[in-house]
């Protein structure tokens, strides 16, 4: 992954734009929703939820897992905050929203565990070890070598077992499995894979046909279930393979990552007694702090439309190679199918424009940001040609992106299809969602492909839903935020490890072996937009009661008090879709009484704060182009 760091002149903060208001008139209307639930005029209300975690050990013997050490590693509460803007300094607007965990730890009995393996060994697929875990035999300092057959077992199918099986009746709640088959006399050598979603656009199978795609975890596909299995592997996602070198990625930095269990023994690559906190690590890390309870990337609200608003996406395809066509490597439907099915609460539209060729002011401003042309432009204020697509495409924004209703949210795509030289410096890069390098906010997306990236399986589709899918809010499943450490972090050094998250079932992650987003990703998407136009609601519903004409709207008030409770309800049940729409609807009730009233309603807006603070910008690159 490149990373970029770069100094800014100004930043800001976020803050909800209609300030709480007191209440002075219309006390009748204000009367019929004190005390009632719902509704709390005025205040910034935290949506507080119990949220069971268990965590089930299946193989492990409780000997070697110190359950204290265990649990001492785990955070009690988990609070999201919006990432990007901790970039330039401000902590962004307070997204309402805390998690209480209630830990339920199991060590299954041998009962459990014989079906389980047996299961594991009926469905897997016989065949050669996989080119990582040759590679691992070829290790000087490994411990044993990996022998085949090999079982291939598919890691959906392992899901929906282990979900069925231990809780399967349970709405409320995550599960994260450990899972250890190694040590047993019935143990095979394995790997699970994915295999059913090939690219929409190309056709390749990247779980079929990519020996880096096989995995040692998976999970969120059809349940709040994740698994993480030692046993298996070694792989290629984490490196775990490799147990002769402390720096895998050449960044100068040793990377912490959790080898497969039989190197967890005196002369291994892990001491037996540091078993326990890589398992609390990557229960912590990944399984709660990126998966089950994560934090956005971009706020997402602000991509809420306004009172009878769409959620548009426009895309401008620029055509930068002569021999091929960017259309033929985009399907719009299927685009438009994950993105509405993903937030069904909005009216999505769907927009392509052919710009064949590109025009000669838009590949002049490619040219400079690939720096395949040295040339002052709109990029030096900010230091960096990796400016130069946002500068010159918000500067331009008129000239691409058509005039739609006043309430909608636009976001404007730039596809680029291009050729690999005429990448430049970005060769490897399939696309990023840029800030406005002021504040933190989400601006425009830019996706790439070539002819060359086609050979490797990539079109644009998956791209531009990944894309899009940060700009709505979504961060990766491999960086994220740990509230109760105040901690950021990715894939580097001491966190490497945390590449296991991108082994669940979300579009989300860099391993391309899904096309939509996880349980997890709708989880979080939902608990975040129902704290936020709740939030809203309370704010906007103290404008109105404060207004001489209250009594005009109080159908409308009654309809949003009405809605938030269902909504609040549906948030304590788990029904986090539910609660989400059931929010919205509670907001556009209050903005239409507003908007009778004539008062505004709220909106993220920014405050000048410090100067020259420095925040990253990251490319999504093709990991493992060659195998």
């Amino acid at each position: 992954m490149k990373l970029r760091i770069f100094c800014i002149i100004a930043s800001i903060t976020m803050i909800v734009g209609l300030a709480p208001t007191a209440v002075h008139a219309a006390p009748a209307v204000a009367d019929d929703i004190s005390g009632r639930g719902g509704l709390t005029p005025g205040e910034l209300v935290t949506y507080e939820q119990q949220v069971p975690v268990n965590i089930v050990f299946v193989g492990y013997d409780q000997s070697v897992i110190d359950q204290t050490q265990f649990m001492g590693m785990l955070p009690a509460t988990y609070s999201p905050v919006v990432r990007y803007p901790l970039f330039y300094g401000p902590s962004g607007r307070d997204m309402g929203l805390k998690y209480d965990f209630n830990y339920n730890v199991v060590f299954t009995d041998s009962k459990f565990n014989d079906r389980f393996f047996r299961y594991l060994k009926n469905i897997g697929q016989a065949g050669n070890p996989t080119l990582f875990q040759q590679d691992y035999n070829a290790e000087v300092n490994n411990v044993l070598d990996v022998t085949g057959p090999v079982l291939y077992i598919d890691g959906p199918s392992v899901e929906n077992y282990l979900s069925a099986h231990l809780y399967g009746k349970q709405t409320r709640g995550y599960t994260i499995v450990l899972i250890n088959w190694y040590g047993r006399p019935d143990f095979k050598f394995h790997v699970y894979t994915k295999t059913n979603q090939p690219d929409p656009d190309t056709g390749y199978n990247f779980g079929a046909l990519r020996a880096s795609r096989k995995m040692i975890a998976w999970g969120g596909g059809n349940s709040r279930t994740w698994f993480y299995d030692l046993s298996a592997g070694p792989e290629a996602w984490t490196n775990n393979w490799n147990v002769d070198d402390a720096d895998v990625d050449g960044d100068g930095i040793p990377d912490y990552r959790n080898p497969p269990i039989w190197e967890y023994t005196a002369g291994g690559y892990r001491p037996a007694v540091a078993l326990t906190g890589d398992l609390a690590m990557i229960t912590r890390y990944v399984g709660i702090d990126l998966l089950f309870t994560t934090s956005p990337l971009y706020d997402p609200m602000v991509t809420a439309p306004g009172l009878k608003g769409r959620k548009v996406l426009n895309i401008n395809m620029l055509e930068d190679d002569p021999a091929s066509l960017g259309t033929d490597w985009i399907n719009m439907q299927f685009v438009k199918k994950q993105l509405s099915g993903f937030e069904p609460y909005y009216k999505w539209v769907t927009s392509l424009i052919d710009n064949n060729p590109i025009d000669a002011n838009a590949q002049n401003a490619f040219r400079i940001w690939a720096d395949v042309l040295s040339a002052d432009d709109c990029w030096n204020p900010y230091g960096t040609t990796f400016a130069e697509l946002f500068c010159f495409f918000d500067a331009n924004r008129n000239t691409y992106i058509p005039t739609y209703r006043a309430k909608d949210h636009v976001e404007g795509l730039y596809a680029f299809n291009t050729t690999p030289d005429n990448m430049g410096d970005e060769s490897g890069l399939l696309g990023y969602t840029d800030d406005n390098w002021v504040d933190g906010t989400q601006s425009y997306v830019f996706a790439f492909d070539t002819d060359y990236y086609r050979s490797l399986g990539y079109g644009f589709s998956t791209t531009v839903v990944h894309e899009s899918g940060h700009y709505l809010g979504m961060s990766h499943p491999h960086d994220g935020y740990d509230s109760e450490q105040a901690l950021d972090f990715g894939v580097v050094g001491e966190s490497y490890f945390t590449w296991t998250g991108d082994e669940s079932d979300t579009i989300m992650h860099y391993i391309d072996l899904s096309d939509q987003f996880s349980h997890f990703d709708q989880d979080n998407m939902y608990r975040w937009e129902m704290a936020g136009y709740l939030n809203w609601s309370n704010a906007l519903v103290a404008s109105i009661l404060a207004d001489p004409g209250a009594k005009t709207v109080k159908g409308y008030v009654m309809d949003a008090q009405n809605a938030a409770k269902t909504a609040i309800s549906a948030f304590n049940h788990w029904d986090f879709l539910s609660a989400a729409m059931n929010a919205q609807n509670a907001y556009m009730s209050l903005a239409t009484a507003a908007k009778k009233l004539g008062l505004p309603t709220p909106s993220v807006q920014p405050a000048v704060v410090n100067p020259s603070l420095k925040a990253p910008h990251e490319g999504d690159p093709i990991r493992f182009p060659n195998n």
